[in-house]
């Protein structure tokens, strides 16, 4: 009951949470007077994204995260590979697509070719590169990070959770194959940790330190590379999603441009000779057997 009950609360996480909260509150009221669907699934997974921000920016993992390094490690793992994917999750981009345009920042920083290696040179910059001892020793920088990792974990996760992704598949497998060499990178970090035997992080000097950096090593290692796992699922699945509304559309284009607007493959002489003579007006029939 103590873990639920030990809050020091993020303002400024708690601010941004409201906010959008609020934003997503109005579309959503703005789609059912429209009378427009929207599946309760998302509803409740932004919800619990809602929820398990302002718990891990508010609560133990707050009050105990400048105590032991393992915990605030925890923490800043959370606020980048988790939260983000619930409150995306819940579509709030194409929720407020309707009214808001996608910025195009927005889709120059999520491209496929550099959205995957944010999570390394994050790791890195956190405890090696001195962000991690900043935030640490400032209260609102702090806030200003818990926010910034949200915003990162949510250019990694939305490309991958996007229903209304805009991506060509071209793009997607790409975004792919740049994950398969992340998986690599991912590990780095969390294994130079582990093994350095100088303290990365002065905040945590104290008696013990080793064993707790090395402990914060390998849950971000562990953590990293474990997660890593879903985030290629998502995206193979994404590249067939991308590949069949790739196929359908070509499809239409090449009937809507047949002469007499009969099926693409009846306008082509070849084809026509193939299949219509016989009486067989599905050549995607044979590829299926």
């Amino acid at each position: 009951m103590g873990v639920l009950l030990q809050w020091r609360p993020d303002w400024l996480t708690t601010a941004a949470l409201a906010v959008l909260v609020g934003l997503v509150v109005r579309a959503r009221l703005r789609l059912r007077a429209a009378g427009q669907p929207w599946p309760v699934l998302r509803d409740v997974a932004f919800a619990a994204g809602v929820l398990l921000a302002a718990w891990t920016t508010s609560g133990i993992l707050q009050v105990r995260g400048e105590q032991v390094e393992w915990v605030w490690t925890a923490q800043e793992l959370l606020l980048l590979l988790v939260v983000p994917v619930l409150l995306v999750a819940g579509q709030p981009v194409a929720l407020l697509r309707g009214t808001h345009r996608t910025p195009r920042v927005l889709r120059l920083v999520g491209h496929p070719a550099l959205s995957p290696l944010y999570v390394p040179v994050v790791c890195g910059l956190l405890f090696f590169g001195g962000v991690g001892q900043l935030a640490l020793s400032s209260e609102p920088v702090s806030w200003a990070l818990h926010l910034a990792l949200l915003a990162v974990g949510a250019v990694v996760a939305l490309p991958l959770v996007d229903r209304d992704d805009a991506r060509s598949s071209l793009a997607v497998g790409a975004a792919l194959a740049v994950g398969v060499v992340e998986l690599l990178l991912d590990a780095v970090p969390g294994i130079v940790l582990r093994l350095e035997t100088h303290l990365t992080v002065p905040w945590f000097d104290a008696p013990g330190w080793l064993a707790g950096q090395q402990s914060a090593g390998g849950l971000l290692w562990t953590v990293a590379e474990v997660l890593d796992l879903p985030f290629l699922v998502l995206t193979v699945l994404q590249w067939i999603r991308v590949e069949r509304r790739e196929a359908v559309r070509v499809d239409a284009e090449l009937d809507r441009a047949a002469p007499t607007g009969e099926p693409w493959w009846l306008a082509d002489p070849v084809l026509r000779a193939r299949y219509g003579s016989a009486g067989r007006d599905d050549p995607q029939r044979d590829l299926r057997r």
